[in-house]
């Protein structure tokens, strides 16, 4: 699928993207290796790096002069940026959708490293909410720079190898796939085909969706800026004219990703409060 027929039909990357992340896990399954969670997370990056490059490069190409809501910046990048999140918005959804169908013994093996980390991240923030005298605000200092530091590794992968971000983001989507898999099957009191599965699935989605869509926004942007400067450089662009749009673009890009991560952790961080 080429990038124009991408940004004419993101649905059909959402279908792509789950079909990436359904092969990814049945690897996994297959292959019955121990952290089975990286491999399922390489895999699906692996699938989705090809078309992802294309993309980069299609919009690094594409400066026109076309305005969005007054933003000529916006108009040039937002259709790359709105396939960038049904590429992941695919990928959670079949990690998510794996998770639950797999029985819970070979779930827990395949998502074995994400079962960790989500662990690991409860017990960190229940303890620091506990000591912290003003939960609200330093809760907000630590989703920010945590995920400031998120953002700085998608735009140096970014920028060093291409589509290098998708490993990123591919690793989130994992992540928020067990993180919604686990609340829907706790929510539920059950597992399997139970319909209350899908309410217990519905409060995860909402519980995520007010932070998580400014997060979202805030890496895919971040992943695009870093893209089209590399493929700036392969394609010699910095010898030309034109670069200083580029640059200009990607500082744009990078200002406003960081303004969604602020916005992001505020929102987040008002459950400490």
């Amino acid at each position: 699928m080429g990038p124009l027929e991408a940004q004419r039909s993101p649905w059909k990357i959402v279908l792509l993207a789950f079909a990436f992340a359904s092969i990814a896990v049945w690897a996994a399954t297959m292959w019955n290796q121990p952290n089975s969670g990286l491999i399922v997370v390489a895999l699906a990056s692996l699938a989705a790096i090809p078309f992802v490059y294309n993309l980069f490069n299609s919009d690094a190409s594409a400066y026109e002069e076309d305005t969005f809501f007054g933003s000529s910046t916006l108009a040039r990048h937002l259709p790359v940026i709105v396939v960038l999140m049904a590429l992941f918005v695919g990928m959670v959804a079949g990690f998510t959708a794996w998770y639950l169908y797999l029985p819970p013994a070979d779930a827990a093996r395949v998502f074995d490293v994400q079962v960790n980390e989500i662990k690991a991240v409860q017990q960190s923030f229940q303890g620091k909410a506990i000591a912290f005298n003003d939960a609200a605000q330093r809760a907000f200092e630590t989703i920010f720079l945590h995920n400031l530091q998120v953002l700085f590794l998608i735009i140096v992968l970014s920028l060093l190898y291409g589509s290098g971000a998708v490993l990123i983001l591919a690793w989130n989507a994992a992540v928020i796939g067990v993180f919604l898999g686990t609340l829907a099957i706790n929510l539920a009191g059950t597992g399997g085909g139970d319909p209350s599965i899908f309410t217990g699935l519905s409060v995860g989605v909402l519980g995520i969706l007010p932070h998580g869509t400014f997060e979202l926004l805030s890496y895919v942007t971040a992943a695009l800026a870093g893209g089209i400067l590399s493929s700036a450089f392969i394609r010699s662009a910095h010898l030309r004219s034109g670069f200083v749009i580029v640059v200009y673009d990607v500082a744009k890009l990078l200002a406003v990703a960081t303004l969604f991560l602020a916005i992001g952790a505020g929102i987040e961080s008002q459950a400490f409060a």
